[in-house]
Parts: structure tokens; sequence; C-alpha cells
């Protein structure tokens, strides 16, 4: 690939220049550390799309591409180069671990940060390759270059968890904050129709912090796994010192037994990280419950308003109903001129129809209504 990246060389004080991953892959310089900052990862997945057998020419697994370029949540890999003693001569590890950063319920940006370590005992060399790092997370990578031990390649997952465990908590808290507004509108407004849209969308952002958050809580385990492996595979072929002797082959125990608290550590402080992120979902979902609550009061209200309302006049529709009927006649006598109020002899058929009707319908509601009630407690006399 023809375009420049910064690398950052150590041990001793630091150093930054521009260079290529070809030309970087091909060096192996005895006791040193190089990371190579990749840019990010759509530019990476364009440039392999329109060039799909550069990266068979690179000596770097076709797997990690793969995690690379592929939109996932988060995974981690190792593989192996033995020589014919079966000790490890060379470990290549990689792990992915993808974040939403959500400024607002519509506005947000996906980071898939990628890191990949090549381990060389014989030469005690290291070469890193990081794929679509934030600005923080790169300077706080390459500030850690000359304070780390070369003899435990997982020392720097270490140091990488430790930096994205930083913009965990500020993702998390961005989407804290977007329901923290929320509920105060509520409360400042005290509007009966809640911005359901707008829930929504937070919802959405927190639904996946969790899934992020769960899958990188997973990918922190099976890295923990792969240092265990390591660290048991050193031990078996005696690659393992009790002293610390900075620049021999063999790993400090001390060194070891250190980076694996290190790794617990941080895989505690993302469980409570995730902890924080389900809570926020809880809220949330209590907040959406309580406009649906809201709204569904509101109608009751408007419902019991158009109810009173049709109370008032219904006993004056019904006397004018019935009065109106053919029963009744109002009339003026033609002989003496005074207004006559008559009642037919028949208005009882009104009564004898009407009662019957009204009380078969009210029978045939409460059949209906009960009936799984009365099917319930026939059951018994029917088999007896």
């Amino acid at each position: 690939m023809d375009v420049n990246r910064d690398v950052i060389v150590g041990i001793g004080p630091p150093s930054r220049r521009r260079s290529t991953l070809e030309e970087e892959l091909k060096q192996q310089p005895h006791n040193s550390v190089r990371i190579i900052f990749g840019g990010r990862r759509e530019n990476w997945e364009k440039w392999i799309q329109a060039n799909p057998n550069w990266v068979t020419t690179l000596t770097i697994p076709q797997e990690f591409w793969k995690t690379a370029t592929d939109d996932l949540n988060g995974c981690s890999n190792a593989k192996y180069t033995l020589d014919s003693n079966g000790s490890i001569t060379s470990l290549d590890t990689w792990s992915c671990f993808k974040m939403k950063e959500a400024n607002a319920e519509d506005e947000y940006k996906w980071h898939q940060m990628t890191m990949f370590i090549r381990w060389n005992s014989a030469e005690q060399n290291t070469f890193i390759y990081c794929l679509d790092f934030s600005k923080n997370v790169l300077d706080g990578l390459s500030s850690r270059v000359s304070s780390v031990d070369p003899n435990d390649p997982y020392a720097w997952h270490a140091i990488f968890i430790n930096e994205l465990r930083v913009v965990y908590d500020k993702c998390v808290w961005k989407i804290r904050n977007l329901v923290r507004d929320a509920e105060k509108t509520r409360n400042e407004t005290h509007s009966s129709r809640p911005d359901f849209p707008q829930l929504h969308e937070i919802a959405r952002h927190a639904i996946h912090s969790n899934e992020t958050l769960d899958v990188a809580v997973d990918t922190m385990d099976s890295i923990i796994h792969e240092h265990g492996l390591f660290i048991l595979h050193q031990r078996s072929t005696g690659h393992m010192s009790q002293e610390s002797t900075p620049g021999s082959q063999p790993i400090p125990k001390v060194v070891a037994d250190v980076i694996e608290r290190q790794l617990y550590y941080h895989l505690k402080e993302l469980r409570a990280i995730k902890a924080r992120s389900e809570s926020l979902k809880d809220r949330l979902q209590n907040e959406i419950n309580l406009g649906f609550n809201i709204v569904s009061q509101t109608d009751t209200a408007t419902m019991k308003i158009i109810s009173a309302v049709g109370l008032v006049f219904l006993p004056g529709t019904f006397i004018s109903t019935l009065f109106g009927m053919n029963f009744f006649d109002f009339a003026i006598d033609q002989k003496t001129g005074k207004q006559t109020f008559t009642v037919s002899n028949n208005f009882w058929l009104y009564w004898a129809i009407a009662t019957p009707v009204t009380v078969a319908v009210i029978l045939v509601w409460l059949l209906w209504h009960y009936w799984y009630l009365i099917t319930r407690n026939a059951k018994p006399l029917w088999k007896s």
C-alpha cells in the first residue's frame, strides 16, 4: 500500500516517523517495539475491496483482515509459530472492540478499534498495528511504548483495554445524559404527550451499548484465556523464569502475574460499565412506560368527560323520544280551540316489547362476558 502511516518506535526514547505497512513487516530490528497507526477502518475496507490480492502479499494472517474490515462487535484470536522443539518463535494475536458514541438522539458514530500484535521471541521485538483508533487511545498507547515489558505480548492487550475502558465509560455517560435530558424534559413541561420517537431513538442507543459491552466482556474473557494458554505453554517449554531479567527470552513469572491481574481488573471494570449501561436501558424503559401511562390516563379522563356530557343529555333525549312516539297525541280541539294531550290505550305494548328485549340483551352480554367462568365451573358437572 503506497499510503504512508505514522510509526512509533521504541524501546528507549520513542521516535515517530512515516512508513508503509509492507516496509515495517519486512523489518525485524532486535529488541524493539514498533506501533503503526493504520487510519480509519472504512478506508482500509475500500482499499482491500479495490485490491483484494494486496493483503495476500503480507505476512499478517488473513483472518485478521476479515476481523479488521468486517462489521463485527468484537473478537480476539491468536496464532503461534513453533520451532522443531515446540517452542514459540512468533506469536500473532489480535483483538477487536466496537463502541457507539451518541452525542444526541439522532447524532452518533461507531468505532471499531482493532489491534494486531506480532511478538518475536528470538529477536525480542514487537510489531503492533492499530486500526480505527481514536486520538485519545492513540496518544495513550504511544505514551506507554517505553514502559512495557517486552517479554509478555499480552501486556499490550492490557494497555489497549485500559484505554478502551475510558472510551466505553464516556460512551455510556453520553447515553446517560440523553436519558437524563428526557427525564428532565418530562418534569419541566408536564406534557401529556411524550416525544416517543425521541425516546425510542435513545433506547436504540442504549440497546447497542449493552450489545457492544456484552461482546467486549466476552472478548476480554477470550483474551484472558489465551494469555493463560500462552503462559502455560511457555512454562511447559521452560520459557518461564522466577526473576525479572529484562532483555532475556524467558518471561519472568512476576511479569506474567502482573499482566494477568491487569487483564482481570480491566474485565471487572468493563462489567461495571456494562451494569451502568443496563441500568440506563431500564431507566429509559421506565420512562417510556410512564409516558404510555400518562397518555392512557389523559385519554381516560377525556372519555370520562365525554361520558359525563352524554349522561347530561341522555335523560332529555330519552324523554323526547318517548313523547315523540305515536302512542302520544298532542293536538288542538277544533271545536273548543283547547290543546289536548292523549295517550293511546296500546301504550302498554311499548313496555311489553322493550322490557323483554332489554333483559335479553343484558343476559346475552353477561353470558358472553362470563362464558369462561360458566364453562369452567360447569365442566365438573358434565363429567359427573
